[in-house]
């Protein structure tokens, strides 16, 4: 070790070596208590950004629907499901994604392939929920923002008051973000992160999945914030049809 002047530090140094290796000790200490202290609020900082993303709003008594949108069909569908049987609402309203890039031409050739549309309806029904019930909105969603002018259309003109919006935890901040300014004071939305989502909101830098999700949720929000919130429109656009 040396002291604060550069000096090697001896044991059978002079008084005043002595007290500055001492002080270059003490600074030595204070240096790595520093850093120990960056790291801990960095890291800190870090399991903070994952969990901002994930919020659950309390659900109503009753709700007029239950959205599920669209993507990670498994986790959202059992969420849904888990409500439907709860009695939460009386319908289950399933949002339809654009086709996949050469789907359409699979499709000239006399090829299906299921849409996730479909196949979400087919999970929903044979966990419990009546076709009946079910209700598949038309026009396809490219973005979140998308799907919500088309969910939000459907709510004012059908005249319903309240919607519980069901995604997954990573999505949920941005969903409701971009419901509640699609609705506006029309429609009352809370948002239901599906209990099925395994996304590790404290620690996701841990799991490659998890840090891509990260990224993106937060390049979208700043996109959200930037762009997307002054082109939403109440309604979808559409004006709001009062109760008789």
């Amino acid at each position: 070790m040396h002291d604060h002047e550069g000096r090697p530090c001896r044991p059978d140094g002079r008084a005043a070596a002595r007290i500055g290796c001492a002080r270059a000790r003490e600074m030595r200490g204070w240096r790595l208590a520093l850093v120990l202290a960056l790291a801990a609020v960095s890291a800190a900082a870090v399991s903070l950004a994952g969990r901002l993303l994930v919020v659950a709003d309390p659900l109503p008594p009753s709700a007029d629907a239950i959205v599920v949108l669209a993507g990670s069909i498994p986790t959202r569908v059992l969420e849904a499901a888990d409500l439907y049987r709860t009695g939460l609402a009386a319908r289950v309203v399933v949002t339809r994604e654009r086709l996949a890039r050469g789907e359409s031409v699979l499709r000239v050739r006399g090829v299906h392939i299921p849409e996730s549309d479909e196949l979400t309806i087919a999970a929903l029904e044979q966990l419990g929920v009546p076709a009946h019930a079910i209700v598949r909105l038309r026009r396809r969603a490219r973005s979140t923002e998308s799907e919500a002018r088309t969910v939000a259309r459907y709510a004012c003109s059908h005249r319903l008051r309240s919607l519980a919006i069901v995604t997954s935890r990573p999505h949920s901040r941005r969903a409701r973000l971009i419901y509640r300014r699609a609705v506006a004071d029309a429609v009352a939305v809370a948002v239901r992160p599906s209990r099925y989502d395994v996304f590790a909101a404290a620690r996701w830098w841990h799991i490659p999945r998890d840090a891509k999700i990260v990224l993106y949720e937060y390049e979208r929000l700043i996109h959200y914030w930037l762009r997307e919130r002054w082109t939403i429109q109440p309604c979808g656009g559409l004006r709001r049809r009062t109760r008789s």
